[in-house]
């Protein structure tokens, strides 16, 4: 056998084993962390669940849970009532990490905030939790000095967290 030969044969293995490998597989969270203004995820987006805004005297929004079909995406919306330029808004959102344990479960919870003045309307990142991926989601209102004002959450004292199956 020639040399060439042997190279021609060598390389028709090489690529005959590659095409034998799987492809990498699509990321499990295509869309954590990003905008779904820029993703175009609001596009088809509605409100899977509300809850309000509130302290023990007043309501001070309505946080909205937004769901996209298309990308499979959940992400928080705060629309505060009462606004006050001082005061600003936490939304959170977290669902079971990606991460597996190697157990056959997953590695705590993925959690994102994103805080904005508290006036009008805001949202936070979006997470990928696909169909009945539960998770949960809390907005919190503060004063200027830091102290909590307002809550979503049945639990008083303050517990922000609402979960959403």
């Amino acid at each position: 056998m020639t040399g060439r030969r042997a190279l021609t044969l060598l390389a028709a293995a090489i690529t005959v084993a590659l095409s034998a490998v799987p492809a990498e597989a699509a990321p499990y969270d295509p869309y954590t962390g990003s905008n779904p203004l820029t993703t175009g995820c609001q596009s088809d987006a509605v409100t899977i669940a509300t809850r309000p805004i509130r302290s023990q005297q007043a309501t001070y929004g309505t946080m909205e849970v937004r769901y996209s079909p298309s990308c499979g995406t959940n992400w928080v919306r705060a629309v505060i009532t009462v606004p006050n330029a001082t005061n600003t808004v936490t939304k959170g959102i977290r669902r079971p990490s990606s991460q597996p344990d190697g157990q056959g479960g997953w590695l705590g919870y993925y959690e994102h905030y994103e805080t904005d003045p508290a006036v009008g309307s805001s949202f936070g990142m979006q997470v990928y939790a696909p169909g009945s991926t539960c998770i949960s989601v809390s907005s919190v209102v503060k004063d200027a000095s830091g102290q909590v004002v307002a809550y979503t959450g049945t639990a008083f004292p303050y517990d922000p967290w609402v979960s959403i199956c």
